[in-house]
């Protein structure tokens, strides 16, 4: 089976290009996690998780949804309006937030139950308006295939972030410092991304390159995107976001630290691959469907890669989960592999769906995925709820959600193949 994936196959050498700095930059935060969890305490890795949530759920609308659409018009000139749109929206949107944030961090923090992360708070509409910049950046290499930029842009995020996470562990200075850590990680992605495209020389930034009218034109023209892609991935992020903010005001610092680190690991490969394929898999379907070409084989080519890859990951996780994370990370950090033993199974699965998941939007199909997301984020809600308020466990809670969300998510795989096959009729 392994034979089909040629290294001549396109998909596989821009995945190899993409996974060679990926693998780096993942390894480097695996590798000194051991370390970073004898020196800093669970409450610590609690904030983090806390400050890279709230991080993430503006991450996904900070651009308005408008760079996912860089890579579709033939238009180059277009295609860099695009990129200034998804920038000016970011300021605009970051700008927002950080108002918002002066005036409620103190409140939001206390309803997590995790005072310690209010002046963290702050930082989060900054990171979050880096994160967007080098988002539209990223869409924009990724239409020139410029994979090998993105690769080494990523391994100087986890060169910033770790490496100032150990120094600050070691410091003794009265700050969190994996959190200061992680936004410097950002800085240093978009800091090089940045000047490393603009010295490409195909897009610059002068004020003479951008088009205000035409870039209202190009919002309007792709208006499906912040209004129904830009909800349904706010919907996405708001369960996984959910899932922290009821573990963190329900069961506290230590069980959220715990969760946090378990979805760090767990989730690494989905970071170190995954998102590789992603990236590639959204510039092949893309080019496929403009020249109308099948994209069923790519599909399950791609699928069947990602399980290859990820099951002996996951199995090995389901078998010794809580001997592997108390050996690898220390006596305090052993639940943290029970979590990871019980949500193996959906993880497993999610690495498998998520690659693919920008299928319905090349198709046109955002709305129906819309529809079928809004279940799978209610069961995972709902699950946990249940282990929560009526078990009062949150094991059971996470047990819940594994169950459903397997189910659910071979139900969109299977869409995702049935809207394929239909895509070159």
């Amino acid at each position: 089976m392994l034979s089909k994936f040629s290294l001549k196959s396109g998909l596989v050498r821009n995945v190899l290009t993409l996974s060679t700095g990926s693998t780096i930059a993942q390894a480097i935060p695996v590798l000194i996690s051991p370390i970073l969890t004898r020196i800093f305490p669970v409450a610590d890795f609690a904030t983090l998780t806390v400050v890279t949530t709230l991080i993430s759920l503006l991450g996904v609308i900070v651009c308005g949804r408008y760079e996912i659409a860089i890579g579709l018009p033939a238009d180059e000139k277009e295609a860099k309006q695009l990129v200034y749109l998804s920038v000016t929206v970011s300021f605009f949107v970051a700008s927002v937030a950080m108002v918002l944030m002066l005036i409620f961090n103190h409140q939001l923090a206390r309803l997590l139950n995790n005072e310690a992360a209010a002046p963290y708070l702050l930082l989060v509409p900054l990171t979050s308006l880096m994160y967007g910049i080098n988002q539209a950046l990223t869409y924009w290499n990724i239409r020139n295939r410029n994979y090998a930029l993105m690769s080494s842009s990523r391994v100087s995020q986890s060169i910033t972030n770790s490496g100032s996470s150990l120094a600050f562990g070691y410091s003794g200075w009265n700050f969190n410092g994996l959190v200061i850590g992680n936004i410097l990680g950002n800085a240093s992605a978009l800091m090089y991304t940045f000047f490393r495209t603009i010295s490409n020389g195909d897009i610059t930034f002068k004020k003479s390159e951008i088009n205000k009218t035409h870039m209202k034109e190009l919002a309007i023209k792709y208006s499906e995107l912040p209004k129904v892609n830009g909800t349904h991935a706010m919907v996405d992020m708001l369960q996984s976001t959910g899932v922290i903010f009821i573990i963190s005001a329900l069961f506290g610092n230590i069980t959220t630290g715990l969760y946090g680190l378990t979805l760090r690991i767990l989730q690494a490969p989905l970071t170190l691959i995954g998102s590789s394929f992603s990236i590639v898999f959204y510039k092949e379907v893309s080019e496929k469907i403009a020249n109308k070409q099948r994209i069923d084989k790519l599909l399950r080519t791609t699928i069947r890669t990602l399980a290859l890859i990820s099951f002996p990951i996951f199995l090995t996780i389901m078998i010794i989960g809580p001997d592997l994370f108390e050996f690898v990370f220390g006596a305090n950090w052993r639940e943290s592999g029970v979590y990871a033993q019980i949500m193996s199974p959906w993880l497993f699965v999610n690495f498998i769906s998520s690659p693919v998941s920008h299928l319905p939007v090349i198709l046109g199909k955002q709305r129906q995925f819309f529809l079928l997301s809004l279940v799978g984020n209610i069961l995972v809600i709902l699950s946990l709820l249940a282990g929560s308020l009526i078990f009062e466990d949150v094991k059971i809670g996470f047990a819940l959600i594994s169950g459903t969300q397997v189910v659910y998510l071979l139900g969109v795989i299977y869409y995702f193949m049935r809207i394929a096959a239909k895509a070159h009729i």
